[in-house]
């Protein structure tokens, strides 16, 4: 009896969260598609990217793991040479983060994406040639870097 009772919390507690999941999806899919949800879906890859870097820090007495710094840099890298192709001028949408000041600070946005794509490359080869002393120094500048770039030119969170 009590493994029956069990199974209908869980089966009850499954029916009262699954709207909100589908809900919460259905933000990314309400962008327009083109560029506005391409550089959506670029900056949710980044932010995986550096939430993997961050973990690969948290290894405690076994040291960094440099396989996933590098190639998690290598990512950002390539993702921040191709993140001023997405945002053409007039590619706005209420939903979208965007601030106005991407296209008024046009020549400043270009550079913080190259700025970012320096550090992470940087950031790569230091863990591939396993440059311990230097990791996480270069790992904050790509950090630095990315939230310079979302300081000046991306809406904050929702409360």
């Amino acid at each position: 009896m009590r493994s029956k009772s069990t199974w209908l919390l869980i089966l009850a507690f499954g029916l009262l969260t699954a709207p909100a999941v589908l809900i919460a999806d259905d933000d990314d899919d309400s962008l327009p598609a083109g560029p506005i949800k391409d550089r959506h879906w670029l900056m949710e890859s980044m932010g995986d990217e550096a939430e993997d870097i961050k973990e690969a820090f948290n290894l405690d007495q076994e040291g960094f793991d440099t396989a996933v710094i590098q190639r998690s840099a290598d990512i950002i890298a390539q993702n921040a040479h191709r993140m001023p192709a997405l945002f053409p001028k007039g590619s706005t949408d209420p939903k979208s983060r965007a601030l106005p000041a991407i296209w008024e600070n046009w020549d400043k946005f270009v550079q913080g994406a190259k700025d970012l794509e320096t550090s992470a490359q940087s950031l790569s080869m230091a863990a591939a040639s396993e440059d311990d002393e230097n990791l996480k120094e270069k790992s904050q500048k790509v950090f630095a870097n990315c939230k310079s770039c979302h300081d000046q030119f991306r809406k904050p969170d929702k409360p």
